[in-house]
C-alpha cells in the first residue's frame, strides 16, 4: 500500500519504518527534524507537510501528541484534507478527545474519504514489532477494510463501536493505566520507607493481589532508576487532562483520576516532564526522604 504517516516520535516512528520493512510505500512528515531523519533511515520517505505525506496515499496514519496537533495536522492549510484523494482513509492512533475526531471525520467525508479512530495499547517496543492492541471505533466494513494494514502493526484489534468510541475505551483505559503508575510508585516508596528491600516488595506484589500491568512494567524500571521516556510525565498528564474533561463533559466524577493528575502536575513542576511517567516515584521519594533502587 501507499500509506502517509504523520507523526514519527516515540510511537509513530516504529510504526512506520515497520511499515516500510514490511514492504509498503511510507511516506512520513514530522515537524522535528531528528526524528524525522530517523524514519528515512528506516526506509520511509519524507515529506515537508502533513498534506504532502498524505498525496496519493492509500491510507493516512498519524500519531500526535494532542488534540491541537491533530487539528493542524489534517485541517491546516497544508494539512492532510489538503492532498487526500476520495477513496483514502484515515486512521488516527493518536490519544485525542472523540470530538477533535469527530470534527475531522466530518470534513473528511465531504471529500469521500472515510476514517477510523484507532489509538493503540502498548509502548515502543510493541509498535516496532508489530505487537500492539488497537481499539477502534468506526464503521464496520471500514474495518474490515483495514483489517490486513492493522495486524501488520498489531496482534489485537477490538472494534469497540462507532466513530469516536476507540477514543472513549483509550481515555477509561488510561484512567487506571495512569493511575496505577502512581500507585505503584507510592507503594514502593512506602514499603521502602518502612526497611523493606525495594527488590523484595517487587518480587512479592507482583505474585499477589496488588500486582497490576503498570506495576510489573514500571517498577524493574524504577529498580534500574531508568527514567529513559516511554510515555513521558507530560503525555501521561495530557491523557488525564482529557480523561477528567471528558468526565466533566459527561458530568460522571472522576475523584482518583483527579488527584493522580496533580501527582504528575508535581512531577512537572520538579522538571521531570520528559522522563518516563514513572519518574512519579522521584516526587514520592523526595517527600518520604527516601530512595527505591534495586538489590545493593
Amino acid at each position: 500500500m501507499r500509506i502517509g504517516f504523520v507523526g514519527l516520535g516515540t510511537m509513530g516512528g516504529p510504526m512506520a519504518r515497520r511499515l516500510a520493512a514490511q514492504g509498503h510505500q511510507v511516506a512520513g512528515y514530522d515537524v522535528d527534524a531528528a526524528r524525522a531523519a530517523r524514519a528515512r533511515e528506516g526506509g520511509v520517505t519524507l515529506a515537508t507537510s502533513p498534506g504532502g505525506a498524505a498525496e496519493n496515499a492509500d491510507a493516512v496514519l498519524s500519531s500526535l501528541p494532542d488534540p491541537a496537533a491533530l487539528r493542524r495536522a489534517y485541517l491546516g492549510a497544508d494539512g492532510v484534507l489538503s492532498t487526500v484523494k476520495a477513496g483514502a482513509t484515515l486512521l488516527d492512533l493518536s490519544t485525542v478527545d472523540p470530538d477533535t475526531w469527530r470534527e475531522v471525520a466530518a470534513a473528511a467525508r465531504v471529500k469521500g474519504v472515510d476514517c477510523l479512530d484507532a489509538p493503540v495499547s502498548g509502548g515502543p517496543a510493541e509498535a516496532g514489532s508489530g505487537k500492539l492492541v488497537f481499539l477502534v471505533g468506526g464503521d464496520g466494513a471500514v474495518v474490515e477494510r483495514c483489517r490486513t494494514l492493522l495486524l501488520t502493526l498489531g496482534t489485537e484489534i477490538h472494534h469497540v463501536g462507532p466513530l469516536g468510541s476507540g477514543q472513549i475505551i483509550k481515555l477509561v483505559n488510561n484512567v487506571m493505566s495512569i493511575g496505577n503508575v502512581a500507585v505503584a510508585a507510592e507503594a514502593m516508596v512506602l514499603g521502602v520507607k518502612a526497611g523493606l528491600d525495594p527488590q523484595a516488595i517487587y518480587d512479592v506484589v507482583r505474585v499477589s493481589t496488588g500486582n497490576s500491568f503498570a506495576f510489573e512494567t514500571r517498577v524493574p524500571r524504577i529498580l534500574k532508576r531508568d527514567f529513559s521516556p516511554g510515555g513521558t510525565v507530560d503525555i501521561s498528564f495530557k491523557d488525564q487532562e482529557l480523561e477528567t474533561a471528558f468526565a466533566k463533559q459527561l458530568g460522571v466524577p472522576v475523584l482518583l483520576a483527579n488527584v493522580t493528575q496533580q501527582v504528575y502536575q508535581m512531577a512537572r513542576a520538579a522538571g521531570l516532564n520528559k522522563e518516563d511517567g514513572s519518574a512519579v516515584v522521584k516526587v514520592y521519594e523526595q517527600l518520604a526522604g527516601v530512595k527505591v533502587g534495586g538489590k545493593g
